[in-house]
């Protein structure tokens, strides 16, 4: 059965209406119905429904396994076509579409309106973050849920709420913190220090790794299971680990990586063609994807990037990340595909339209990218070679890759390794690469070199994206504070 439901509140974003209400529709799939899969449940959240839906534990899940429905649905912003994957990859060296004039992302020739700039910032605010605000605000009102339940939704979505703000802070820099619904508050927000947000990132992510199970939950947040579709203390320690990283606080990042890669759970798989099944022992975290919300699809990111009606592709490779892989690399015969127009494609998921029994999740973290974190982080304490050494977290990917090891290396030969490792290993998966060059410092030489056969034109200006054009409409502490280079009205 299908609802459609109106609620009142009102998110940051201005909308024309500047009164406390405005409607939303959200797709309301029954929970009285038989679900075999998690996201097919999903609930709306609002001021008239809080009591009803967070003082019943079902109902409450529900709610949260909306929120992480709609960020891995086909029509989100962090998967898909409007995706991190393939917009961060279009920004960066990666990702070359079949038609480059149709993406500004491509041409690195962003503005605040009909870009995926305006989309990533509109979507976070108005939807993700609003909805997971609301989550914490009912789940603190809540008199009567048991309060095991309680403490871990409130978990993850604060652990969901640092995620989002991650992409936020580092697509944007400085940005507004919203913590609540509060409309008198939101329609009139500052944008917060990047300092500031990483220090909220980083407390929901201590209260998250604190309150999480260490097991792997069921829809029911009762039962202990294999798929990976839930956050608990694994994944939020995986995305601290990345945080301290991006932080510069190496020995913080050591010691949560190293704890992610102890954790007898997860493992890194010596087959790459298994790395991204939906029952990979490498998966961190996954976001399950719903077939019917798909079109058929495993995963949103597998339909974009293979173009399963065997025609040419959305999107290719861009030649120079392919020239990038070392010779017998197996990772390229693995996670590329050569198509019938001679063009490679990501080919990490190999699920596209109509391929039947859902195979694969869209993976969000795995275990290989925090291996090239403890690496990175004890580069920068000259832990070099040895024992608990970067050498050695290098050659475990290197190895896994068929690749010979690195021996001997010094401190900068290090940091080119790891450079080039995560562009080989994380290649077309959430924006990886771009978030790189800008927080190496490297985003000027590497778009530099690659924008005049993107036929752009790179400056530095554009390593942060434009907030949105109406935003400066309807939230007056903006004006006066667009990121340089960009104009605040068309």
């Amino acid at each position: 059965m299908m609802l459609f439901i109106t609620y009142q509140s009102k998110c940051f974003s201005g909308v024309k209406n500047l009164s406390i209400t405005y409607v939303i529709y959200v797709a309301l799939i029954s929970i009285l119905c038989s679900c075999k899969k998690m996201v097919e449940t999903e609930l709306p959240i609002d001021k008239n429904t809080s009591e009803t839906v967070f003082g019943n534990k079902s109902t409450a899940i529900a709610a949260m396994t909306g929120v992480y429905g709609r960020i891995g649905g086909a029509d989100g912003c962090f998967t898909g076509e409007l995706g991190i994957s393939v917009r961060a990859g279009f920004l960066s060296d990666e990702i070359t579409p079949k038609v480059p004039q149709a993406y500004p992302e491509y041409l690195n020739e962003l503005k605040g309106s009909g870009s995926w700039a305006s989309v990533l910032w509109i979507t976070a605010y108005r939807d993700y973050i609003f909805q997971v605000n609301s989550i914490l605000e009912g789940l603190e009102k809540s008199g009567s849920l048991p309060g095991s339940a309680k403490q871990i939704l409130s978990a993850e979505a604060k652990f969901t709420r640092a995620w989002i703000y991650f992409y936020l802070v580092n697509f944007y820099g400085d940005v507004p913190l919203v913590l609540s619904t509060d409309f008198r508050v939101n329609s009139n927000i500052s944008r917060s220090s990047k300092a500031l947000v990483y220090e909220q990132i980083v407390k929901d992510l201590l209260y998250a790794q604190e309150n999480l199970t260490a097991n792997y939950l069921d829809k029911n947040l009762e039962n202990t299971v294999n798929e990976r579709v839930r956050p608990n203390k694994v994944v939020a320690t995986a995305l601290l680990a990345r945080v301290y990283l991006f932080m510069g606080k190496w020995e913080m990042a050591e010691e949560e990586a190293d704890k992610v890669i102890n954790n007898p759970d997860i493992e890194l798989l010596n087959d790459p063609d298994l790395v991204f099944l939906k029952d990979s022992r490498e998966a961190i975290w996954q976001l399950q994807s719903n077939p019917l919300d798909q079109d058929g699809n495993n995963t949103p990111d597998g339909r974009w990037f293979i173009n399963p009606f065997d025609g040419d592709p959305f999107f290719y490779l861009n030649p120079v990340l392919v020239q990038a892989f070392e010779e017998n690399d197996i990772r390229k015969i693995a996670w590329t595909s050569l198509r019938p127009d001679n063009s490679i494609v990501a080919y990490k998921y190999k699920e596209g339209w109509g391929m039947g029994a859902q195979k694969e999740h869209t993976i969000v973290f795995r275990l290989a990218e925090q291996y090239l974190i403890r690496a990175e982080a004890r580069v920068h304490q000259n832990k070099l070679s040895g024992i608990n050494s970067a050498e050695n977290d290098i050659n475990v990917i290197r190895h896994r890759a068929g690749l010979p090891g690195k021996a001997g290396s010094t401190r900068e030969e290090l940091i080119a390794a790891i450079e080039q490792e995560r562009r080989i290993e994380l290649f077309a998966e959430w924006g990886q690469r771009w978030l790189d060059l800008i927080r190496t410092n490297r985003v000027n030489k590497i778009m530099g070199e690659i924008s005049q056969e993107k036929g752009s034109t790179w400056e530095s200006y554009k390593s942060l994206m434009p907030i949105p054009y109406e935003e400066f409409l309807y939230n007056k502490a903006l004006i006066g504070h667009q990121n340089p280079g960009y104009t605040e009205q068309p």
